[in-house]
């Protein structure tokens, strides 16, 4: 199990997003992402003091992109139909890691749980990796919004959608990081 585990980081550390690493044209990797989305739920978790898990909140961050390891990644932006068979794909992907990790079975019920977003951390990891990508995305000065013409106006809806569905424990923070965004966003309204 354990070559297993360090085999599935290599794999992961191979999936590359439509983000870049600062500086550079390296696209930042499935488990640096991970362990951005960590900290950052460990800093808001703390800074808010929240009444959240926190060794939850730690493995729904570390595992929340694994099915990625079979179904790939999938911009958010993308079509609804490539949205929808990205479900799929991860559903599929969740039942294999769940076969080749049942020996650890704490990763298996973690995977679907997250997935599920069967309770309150799993919410508010995936409404913090929802704003991880608009940190980086501001840090990098839009540059993979630009790459795949992602608009002011598809970028503001979809994320406030991702707000409307997110963790009620970070809505103001990421509330605010929203409208900021949107005031440095590459072709946003000229005033």
């Amino acid at each position: 199990m354990l070559f297993s585990l360090q085999k599935l980081v290599a794999d992961m550390s191979l999936i590359d997003r439509n983000h870049h690493i600062l500086g550079s044209e390296r696209a930042e990797n499935d488990i640096e992402h991970s362990f951005t989305v960590a900290l950052l739920c460990w800093y808001i978790h703390d800074h808010l003091s929240l009444a959240l898990d926190l060794t939850k909140i730690f493995k729904y961050a570390l595992v929340h992109d694994f099915a990625e390891r079979y179904a790939g990644d999938t911009n958010t932006f993308a079509s609804k139909e490539d949205r929808a068979k990205k479900v799929e794909l991860e559903a599929a992907a969740i039942v294999r890691l769940s076969e080749e990790f049942g020996e650890f079975s704490d990763l298996p019920q973690t995977l679907q749980s997250y997935d599920s977003k069967s309770d309150e951390e799993a919410l508010f990891v995936w409404t913090v990796d929802k704003m991880q990508a608009m940190i980086l995305g501001d840090l990098d000065n839009w540059r993979p919004y630009k790459k795949i013409s992602i608009t002011y106006d598809s970028f503001s809806k979809k994320h406030h959608e991702h707000l409307d569905a997110g963790s009620p424990h970070c809505r103001e923070i990421f509330e605010a990081l929203l409208e900021y965004c949107k005031t440095t966003y590459y072709d946003r309204p000229v005033a």
